[in-house]
């Protein structure tokens, strides 16, 4: 009997200090919960006390005159580019222009965003064939302008319509309709070197010879870190440069 108390009793002990085990983790469990919402929030307010400033250039997408591109932008490599301007997106729904008359605007304000924005801006269709040589055909081939270094974030809202793209921006978020959210972030590499940007932010068509459509807004990089999770891609100030002037 002495042996059955005993063990017992040790069975009743180490029952309590596994409860008193478990209720230690759950304690380190929380502790570590409460941790993380601090840094979140940390991040996330620290993020809204920065400003971002337009480093690209023409965010709005006017294209040129004869529509053989974009207004600003240094686009390369490829044999053909045709740039239309399908819609444009005022503050209000009610006064956007439809300029096709395929519906652009009104799918945009559908499945990306219905709501208000700071400044109107375009939907461009873009057609292009790729050349033949193995160097990327980027979009905007501004990496080596002095201005895209250091923390940034580059982003657009586009949807394929045939062919592919590629480069150094994803899907971040994906809309209905084929509608996608496209961006990249980048920090600082180091403090004491020469900062370095991506050369190929968005790329048309993977492979040489390549060839595709797409409509695509609002694309542009700026300084800092945008918290894009949260979807929060838009318009951004752009400021004069000596080149403008």
């Amino acid at each position: 009997m002495a042996i059955e108390q005993s063990i017992a009793e040790l069975v009743q002990a180490s029952n309590k200090l596994t409860g008193v085990v478990d209720g230690k983790v759950k304690e380190i469990d929380n502790k570590v919960l409460e941790s993380k919402t601090k840094v979140d929030d940390f991040i996330g307010s620290a993020r809204g006390e920065l400003s971002h400033v337009l480093l690209s250039r023409n965010q709005i997408m006017e294209p040129t005159t004869n529509g053989d591109g974009i207004k600003g932008f240094s686009t390369i490599g490829l044999d053909s580019f045709e740039v239309i301007k399908e819609a444009t997106i005022h503050a209000s729904s009610t006064s956007d222009v439809d300029h096709t008359g395929n519906g652009y605007a009104a799918e945009f304000r559908k499945n990306v965003h219905g709501g208000y924005v700071n400044r109107a801006f375009h939907i461009l269709r873009l057609k292009w064939t790729r050349g033949t040589a193995s160097h990327p055909a980027r979009i905007d081939n501004n990496w080596n302008n002095g201005y895209q270094q250091g923390a940034l974030t580059s982003g657009c809202y586009l949807k394929i319509l045939s062919g592919d793209i590629s480069g150094d921006m994803t899907s971040i978020h994906e809309f209905s309709n084929d509608w996608h959210f496209y961006g990249m972030r980048q920090g600082v590499n180091s403090l004491n070197e020469a900062f370095h940007g991506g050369h190929s932010k968005l790329a048309l068509s993977s492979a040489p010879g390549g060839s595709g459509e797409m409509l695509i807004c609002l694309f542009g990089t700026v300084s800092g870190v945008v918290n894009y999770e949260k979807k929060t891609w838009g318009l951004y100030p752009e400021f004069a440069r000596i080149s403008d002037v």
